[in-house]
């Protein structure tokens, strides 16, 4: 089926939606396409590669056959919508990038367009943060729970007035013995059915909609494909190469420079510093002093996360994206509100997209 593929819409700079391994596998027969974001590097890069790539302009509709037309809906958070209108349905595909109310009234004013078409929205529906990794006395500290991911799943599609609704991009398994536990607060398909209020008909994931007649059908839980031996001889050795790596001092020296310049702000909510645990060693940056510091004092708050992860972090200029990921984890200290590290990714995350860099930079974001 792969083989067949004309086109392939790349929502956003993350690295499980733009792969490149996937994307070489896929091949230079499909043309990719890609939002206009402030910082666009996506279409360029696949050129620079030998693919044939295309920027879409923003909330324009693009003819890729002679019955399909599709609209690209980027979003503040570097993200994107994309909206695909067929012969006798618009499906959404809303990806993991979590619209707010207002930017889904927007996307109800396209549907609006043709009221006789169905719309059939595709979203995530499981957490992808750090809401659940927060940590405080041993013990495991939450600031979202399960029923907030239902509720927002029930407000999206009732907003849009979707027709079907099927859950995706959620279908993770944490095999890493330092991820495994996020297992426990994914949010299941047996949950959202639970908590389903909406007169959107619910889907299971992996289904399949005929979009002339509507019947559907979906992969029986009991036939996903997940064979944990070989993923799990996988991470072990993965494991064994993580824990002999070390920050060098060029990375060092980069998070450092990424942290000063925010010193200020870091100083007035985390006035003890922050410390980073990797598998060999301990970094405390001095929100004061602006540097890293030798020294035993408990800092406000620490992120354990393994050396190799954070320095591609900052290698390649996706600090944010280690807040994503289920191996790390955020040691609360004193009184710290967890809430402020959400401010302190989303701080460092506006700063390597550039819209922090300068006034130009944020005027164009």
């Amino acid at each position: 089926m792969l083989s067949t593929v004309q086109y392939c819409y790349i929502t956003h700079e993350h690295q499980d939606h733009y792969h490149l391994p996937s994307i070489r596998k896929l091949g230079k027969q499909p043309v990719y396409l890609s939002p206009q974001l402030p910082e666009e590097n996506i279409s360029p890069h696949l050129v620079s590669l030998g693919f044939t790539a295309k920027t879409l302009i923003p909330l324009t509709w693009y003819r890729i056959d002679e019955e399909v037309n599709v609209l690209s809906i980027p979003l503040y958070n570097d993200d994107s919508c994309l909206l695909i209108d067929t012969p006798t349905a618009y499906v959404v595909n809303l990806n993991d990038s979590k619209p707010t109310n207002s930017q889904l009234w927007n996307l109800r004013y396209y549907l609006s367009a043709n009221p006789s078409k169905k719309v059939v929205a595709l979203s995530s529906y499981s957490p992808a943060s750090i809401v659940n990794s927060f940590r405080k006395d041993g013990e495991y500290v939450s600031i979202k729970n399960k029923q907030a991911y239902i509720d927002y799943l029930n407000n999206l599609v009732t907003i849009i007035d979707a027709d079907y609704f099927i859950p995706f991009a959620s279908q993770a398994i944490f095999c890493r013995p330092d991820s495994k536990w996020a297992n426990g607060y994914k949010v299941t398909i047996d949950d959202i059915a639970k908590g389903w209020k909406a007169r959107t008909t619910l889907l299971r994931p992996y289904s399949t909609i005929d979009l002339d007649t509507f019947c559907h059908t979906s992969v029986p839980t009991e036939q996903y494909k997940c064979t944990v031996a070989p993923i799990e001889k996988k991470v072990a050795g993965q494991m064994i190469l993580e824990s002999a790596v070390s920050l060098s001092a060029m990375t060092l020296s980069a998070l450092e420079s990424k942290l000063r310049i925010h010193r200020f702000v870091l100083w007035l909510l985390f006035p003890k510093g922050v410390c980073f645990v990797t598998e060999q060693e301990q970094y405390h940056f001095s929100t004061i002093k602006g540097r890293f510091i030798k020294s035993n004092a408990n800092p406000s708050f620490a992120i354990r996360v393994p050396a190799q992860a954070l320095g591609d972090a900052v290698t390649f200029g996706h600090f944010g994206d280690l807040g994503i990921t289920m191996f790390t984890v955020i040691i609360l200290r004193g009184k710290t509100n967890p809430r402020l590290i959400c401010v302190f990714f989303i701080l460092l995350t506006l700063y390597d997209y550039r819209h922090t860099a300068s006034i130009k930079g944020f005027c164009k974001w």
